[in-house]
């Protein structure tokens, strides 16, 4: 008799019922195994976190058996700091008591960005630098020959910003760009002014300062007790000025100032 007609006959279908029975039986003994292990239907709803403080969240999830973590966080200066903007498992997923829910959460202090825009360069170039960084910016335009289409300064509250300060993302900068012009401007008299008191004069004018100490400088505190005593172009109150974004040479002696010097 072959393997099929034996399990045609009565023995062989006792056997063969045998075996599906037990087959059957560790299916069902390995499901209520599992289904005792998990915890199976002791499922919970996920509430939606969205715009909640951490505070808020913590507190509502705990109700639920659940709890939170933090994974990521992003800048967003018209979304109040510290809420949930996004989460995982989405709002009303069924989970099991005891899960974590991933969030991410609206920065409350803006990231810092590098402003890498010196003077001279060119202020397309610099604006798309501000837009990628996500700074606000004014574009300012003052009339200087010597610098049309080029950056003359970035400021921010007042100060002057050199390449590699940092501005709070969001924040506003002046950037001053110069443009041609057939206007022309008085040279001031420098004479017995310090280095900053010059160049500050100069740049109220849109004119350009070089500046040059006729004695020894270890420090900054050294550059400051000079005092100008002479300029080129020097200062002629009758004469026919000069055009914005001219240079003025201008040179500081750490001593009073002789006659023949001026």
């Amino acid at each position: 008799m072959g393997f099929f007609g034996y399990l045609k006959s009565k023995e062989g279908k006792r056997i063969l019922l045998r075996l599906v029975a037990i087959y059957l039986g560790v299916l069902v003994t390995v499901w209520v195994f599992l289904w005792w292990y998990t915890d199976h239907g002791k499922q919970v709803a996920v509430p939606d976190l969205t715009n909640l403080s951490l505070e808020e969240a913590t507190a509502l999830l705990e109700e639920k058996d659940l709890s939170i973590l933090v994974v990521d966080s992003i800048y967003d200066r018209k979304s109040k700091g510290g809420t949930i903007v996004e989460q995982s498992p989405a709002p009303e997923s069924k989970v099991k008591e005891g899960r974590q829910v991933f969030v991410t959460v609206y920065r409350k202090v803006p990231p810092q960005e590098t402003v890498n825009i010196a003077e001279g360069d060119f202020a397309q170039v610099a604006i798309i630098k501000l837009k990628n960084k996500g700074l606000d910016f004014e574009t300012k335009y003052v009339p200087n020959n010597s610098m049309v289409g080029s950056v003359i300064s970035i400021t921010y509250k007042g100060r002057k910003l050199r390449v590699g300060d940092t501005v709070p993302r969001g924040d506003k900068v002046i950037l001053t760009v110069g443009v041609a012009t057939e206007e022309s401007v008085r040279v001031p008299d420098l004479s017995g002014l310090s280095y900053q008191q010059a160049m500050s004069v100069l740049d109220s004018l849109n004119l350009m300062g070089q500046a040059f100490f006729m004695y020894d400088i270890q420090s900054s505190t050294d550059s400051s007790v000079g005092r100008v005593c002479t300029q080129d172009p020097p200062f002629d109150p009758e004469g026919p000025g000069v055009t914005p974004g001219r240079i003025i040479d201008f040179r500081l002696f750490n001593g009073p100032c002789s006659d023949t010097i001026r």
